[in-house]
């Protein structure tokens, strides 16, 4: 399957210091084998590449990468029905180039990234309308993810190398720049911050209740930390497969090590973690058309970091979304004609 182009950007391009108080190698108190339950939707209509899911109220909101007429659908929860398709993929005015991802305020207002466009749109639950299509300053370099931290803030990943993260406001200008990449051993120091910084793109996520920002490496298994009520570190995490490793080719990071993380949530007490864990020496190995994509094991931290209980799924799923009520997980598997499985935790 194609990967998408901005989301795996540095697995295309292959294919053509801060204090921490790491547990080495996760060592995890639990560990379980978790079996699915495939959730039918009724008139499925084909996702591409389904990457993003979140949860509002009855609703499931549904990002799909490769979208040929829209990048998001809803469906009615739990009867699993089609609702509507929204973020009409074109050059117009109210059309989108690129959808990153989708966030969902306690409103069930949605915001969508578009880093081709450099925005962030804003949809009026009542009205189903797109109110407000923020321009993010030009001094971000292509935004490829972003969380919510209240109505008027956002935070937004670095990808030029100079801080970790930047907190932009509602006008989409930068307020402040927090952190820096937490490389123990960067190897060259003529490498330039902006491959630095492409080798250790991250996922992240906020909770706005506690002030927690977790990140993970999408090429490494790295997990940081962070409170954003007090701008402090909390922990920065390092796996057995370590950081981010990479080649500097004119100017871009070749990746070298492996496929990491895709996706990470923030709850209550908990940070949950979707890690892949596969080798681009195994990837070049396979054939594309064949591939499975996604990770099968879900990663269970304490908010200061504790490995708690890695889950291994019975399907490999590229994004998820935790119902801490109910105390389940809803995962999406590109791999198979039904798309969403839930699990029990």
């Amino acid at each position: 399957m194609i990967l998408h182009s901005c989301i795996f950007i540095l697995i295309s391009i292959f294919i053509q210091c801060c204090t921490s108080k790491p547990f080495a190698g996760f060592q995890f108190a639990e560990e379980r084998f978790l079996p699915g339950k495939v959730l039918s939707v009724q008139d499925s209509k084909y996702l591409r590449y389904p990457f993003r899911i979140r949860q509002s109220d009855s609703l499931l909101y549904i990002l799909d990468l490769h979208g040929p007429d829209y990048y998001c659908h809803t469906l009615t929860f739990p009867e699993m029905r089609q609702n509507s398709s929204l973020a009409l993929r074109g050059n117009g005015p109210e059309e989108f180039l690129s959808i990153e991802n989708i966030r969902l305020d306690s409103e069930g207002t949605l915001y969508l990234l578009d880093a081709n466009n450099n925005t962030i749109s804003i949809r009026n639950p009542l009205n189903n309308n797109f109110n407000k299509r923020i321009h993010l300053s030009k001094n971000l370099i292509r935004c490829l993810d972003f969380a919510l931290i209240n109505d008027s803030l956002f935070v937004i990943p670095d990808y030029g190398g100079k801080c970790r993260i930047n907190i932009v406001d509602d006008s989409g200008n930068i307020r402040r720049q927090l952190f820096k990449i937490p490389t123990k051993k960067r190897q060259d120091p003529n490498i330039p911050d902006i491959v630095l910084a492409q080798a250790w793109r991250s996922f992240l996520d906020y909770n706005p209740d506690n002030g927690v920002l977790a990140m993970v490496t999408q090429l490494g298994q790295v997990i940081e930390i962070y409170n954003l009520k007090t701008n402090e570190i909390i922990n920065i995490l390092y796996g057995k497969l370590g950081e981010p490793e990479f080649a500097n080719q004119g100017d871009y990071a070749i990746p070298t090590g492996i496929m990491g993380y895709s996706d990470v949530h923030v709850g209550k007490d908990k940070i949950y973690t979707l890690f892949w864990g596969t080798s681009f020496k195994d990837i070049r190995k396979e054939n594309p058309y064949n591939r499975i994509e996604g990770g099968n094991i879900i990663q269970v931290f304490s908010l200061d970091g504790t490995p708690l209980i890695q889950y291994t799924l019975d399907k490999h799923i590229t994004g998820f979304s935790i119902d801490e009520n109910r105390n389940t997980l809803l995962g999406l598997d590109v791999n198979h004609e039904q798309q969403i499985v839930e699990y029990q935790l």
